[in-house]
């Protein structure tokens, strides 16, 4: 297993693990600020470089988030778009038993990709 670096703001905590193939994301307590991205973004945008560099998959994983406010889910939405038009490789995943995750990551299905690129994945306890 590779180094695992912790990023955290307020109540939430976005902990970065990277393995011989993949990079993850494990995204865990509340995402309630104003301006997420500006926490978020610079985090993302370095793993999806990192991501391109290693060819490595990018997994953003939230099922141990507990709540975030809807502005999270922009600098998400940013990076799917770009991982849909690149080289990309991205999976998301989220906990199908809680209704406000399956409600806001089921959506996300649209920037799902036929070469299994971007997967957005429900996962039930």
């Amino acid at each position: 297993m590779g180094e695992t670096k912790s990023f955290t703001t307020n109540s939430l905590e976005i902990k970065v693990n990277e393995n011989e193939d993949s990079i993850k994301l494990t995204w865990s307590g509340k995402s309630i600020d104003r301006e997420p991205g500006k926490f978020i973004s610079p985090i993302l945008l370095e793993m999806i470089k990192r991501s391109t560099e290693t060819g490595k998959r990018l997994i953003l994983d939230f099922r141990h988030l507990s709540y975030m406010n809807s502005s999270t889910i922009t600098p998400i939405i940013k990076v799917l778009e770009r991982a849909k038009k690149g080289r990309n490789q991205i999976t998301v995943t989220y906990e199908k038993s809680l209704r406000w995750q399956e409600v806001n990551f089921s959506a996300l299905k649209i920037f799902e990709t036929t070469d299994q690129r971007v997967v957005i994945k429900g996962i039930a306890r």
